[in-house]
């Protein structure tokens, strides 16, 4: 090797090794923020929650200072009041369970601090469809629903009366089979119809047990569905905690509105272990279509009165309540002026960042 070859080497090794040294330095000399420990709770793992999975898998909580000791329950109706105990600072729910919650008047004045879906998780099966469906086809027929207050249950009523048919009256809706045993009832025979989330709507329909037929989602609109909530003084002592928490879930939500849903599949399947890796991307591809995950954590006024009206006309709440009282979009707003979420692929090279000139071989 000659001698300007050689030197032309030990000028690239000696500026490389530099480089590194300045990313390091300036990875050590950016201020990190303080580890924090919030617990969060949810109820059964979800598909419908994706993009909560995603922060977690991808580390943005950690990125944010956050320890998130995450705790599943067996039902979400044991969510609200662990908050309420104060077991817990955080609850992923249903925005219809923390409204119950409120008007009941149960202590801790939950309030909803960031949206993680916009559309509803359920689906509506029929258990032969051989002609196309209208919401028609229910008159005289039977649905296996949710609980009476359930938001699938109120949705489908609300979707009936539009339809010109009467709940209860001109279409049977069996409310009182508890959520483990509707996909074997309607298996052993029971209704005409049934709603299921995801994966159960994809798994029911590999079994050939059943088709999609409808999606309430689809059919009802943009509304705030899952939610994070905390108690009204938590959100008072620990606002920065909040912010780093909502930041991470935008980051999760701007990441996945990047990415494939292969790779999200791939990235959340250590949450659903006994998901078949092919149902949970079906399911996964399914809610992507629809656009049932919110683009941001911002609750919408207007669409949390669209939601009160809905559980207003089943006559599940005794009043209404002002979004202004139960929702609190201050971190939503401020995440989406502070995170910036760059795909890997459109970021510049870590030598171009430097914009170090480095000799040529030429």
């Amino acid at each position: 090797m000659g001698r300007p070859r050689l030197l032309l080497l030990l000028l690239l090794v000696l500026s490389l090794a530099l480089a590194a040294g300045v990313v390091l330095v300036q990875k050590l000399g950016q201020p990190q923020p303080e580890t924090t420990v919030i617990r969060l709770v949810e109820g059964p793992p979800s598909v419908y929650h994706l993009p909560h999975y995603l922060a977690l898998a991808l580390g943005f909580y950690k990125e944010q200072g956050l320890e998130v000791r995450l705790e599943s329950m067996s039902t979400e109706q044991t969510l609200l009041p662990a908050l309420a105990r104060e077991r817990a600072d955080v609850a992923l729910v249903g925005l219809e369970q923390a409204i119950y919650s409120r008007l009941e008047g149960s202590p801790g004045d939950l309030v909803a601090f960031a949206a993680v879906t916009q559309r509803d998780s359920h689906f509506l099966l029929a258990r032969q469809a051989k002609e196309p469906f209208t919401w028609t086809s229910l008159k005289d027929k039977a649905v296996i629903a949710g609980w009476p207050e359930s938001r699938e249950t109120v949705l489908l009523e609300g979707l009936l009366r539009k339809n010109g048919l009467a709940p209860y009256r001109e279409v049977t809706l069996y409310t009182n089979i508890p959520a483990t045993l509707r996909i074997g009832a309607f298996s052993a025979g029971s209704g005409d119809f049934i709603l299921l989330p995801e994966p159960q709507a994809s798994m029911v329909e590999n079994a050939g047990s059943g088709r999609v037929v409808a999606s309430l989602g689809k059919e009802t609109g943009p509304l705030p569905a899952a939610v994070y909530v905390a108690r009204a003084g938590f959100i008072r002592n620990n606002p920065v905690t909040l912010q780093r928490f909502t930041n991470a879930l935008y980051k999760a939500q701007l990441w996945l509105a990047h990415q494939s849903s292969q790779e999200a599949a791939r990235l959340v399947k250590p949450y659903f272990k006994d998901v078949d890796e092919s149902v949970l991307l079906q399911a996964i591809e399914r809610y992507r279509k629809q656009n049932t995950w919110a683009a941001g954590p911002v609750i919408a006024p207007e669409r949390f009165n669209y939601l009160l009206d809905l559980l207003d006309q089943a006559r599940e709440i005794p009043r209404k309540i002002p979004p202004e009282q139960m929702v609190n979009n201050r971190f939503a707003r401020t995440a989406l002026e502070m995170v910036e979420y760059v795909p890997e692929k459109e970021k510049p090279r870590w030598l171009e960042r430097l914009k170090l000139n480095l000799p040529s071989f030429q």
